[in-house]
């Protein structure tokens, strides 16, 4: 017999409706938008805004799920356009680390104690932060092996807080290859790294009802803020932009400190 689902949009609008109700929603919806219009203006920082104060007020999860609902909808399919672009062997490498690092991270997150986690997530955008800010890059040759070795290290940072940019950033932008190769290669690496991961939240269960309906809600947000980012790029000198966007990388990150939840948390 079929089951009866005659009653699954009045569920389904019931639970929206009592997820629109939680305050808590809300301010990440304006964390989404603000960073959107980061990422969209500057290809970058998105994550470093939104996971952070998401992880503060719903718990990481929640957070990071969500997120990667973000990604699927809006990113990755941009993404895909870059497969028969890329330079297979560069990727390749990267993302083999990368895959086999994902189980450890979702077992890491989903293990460890809440602040645990946004401890390593805050650590983890102070270190981007360091990095964009001071333009340190890796100098030597890429090489599979230490190719592989990046992505291990960036599909444990993103599968356990959400954040894997550090290392692929420090390796991938220093080479001298093409800005467009290096670009497209960060494109394909990303689209499918974060499919497997989408793939692997599934699986293990962490895109729940709840996770679900808040991205429903706060996605129209973070895809308004891409466009308006995206508008802005026209009408802002790059400077100003990318300093404003790490000032709201760095007040993300000192908010979203566990240490901080005594003044903020109530």
């Amino acid at each position: 017999m079929l089951p009866d689902l005659s009653s699954l949009p009045d569920a389904f609008l019931g639970g929206l409706w009592s997820a629109m109700q939680e305050p808590r929603l809300w301010f990440v919806f304006a964390v989404s938008l603000i960073g959107g219009v980061v990422r969209g203006y500057s290809g970058f920082g998105g994550a470093l805004i939104v996971i952070p104060l998401a992880a503060m007020t719903m718990g990481p999860v929640i957070a990071v799920p969500m997120f990667y609902l973000f990604d699927l909808a809006s990113a990755t399919p941009y993404g895909y356009k870059s497969l028969p672009h890329c330079r297979w062997p560069q990727v390749t490498p990267m993302l083999a680390g990368h895959l086999l690092m994902l189980p450890v991270g979702v077992w890491l997150l989903t293990n460890l104690r809440s602040e645990t986690v946004r401890w390593a997530m805050a650590g983890t955008v102070f270190l981007m932060l360091g990095l964009l800010v001071s333009g340190w890059r890796y100098k030597g040759r890429p090489n599979p092996p230490a190719s592989f070795g990046v992505g291990v290290v960036a599909g444990l940072m993103g599968s356990s807080t959400g954040i894997s940019g550090p290392p692929i950033i420090a390796y991938w932008l220093g080479q001298k290859d093409n800005a467009a190769v290096i670009r497209t290669n960060i494109m394909a690496y990303y689209a499918l790294s974060s499919t497997a991961m989408d793939v692997l939240l599934w699986w293990r269960g962490l895109f729940t009802w709840q996770v679900v309906l808040y991205a429903i809600v706060i996605w129209p947000a973070y895809a308004l803020g891409l466009w308006g980012g995206a508008k802005l790029f026209h009408r802002s000198t790059e400077r100003f932009f990318r300093i404003s966007a790490y000032v709201l990388i760095l007040i993300s990150a000192v908010i979203s400190l566990p240490l901080m939840d005594h003044f903020l948390i109530r």
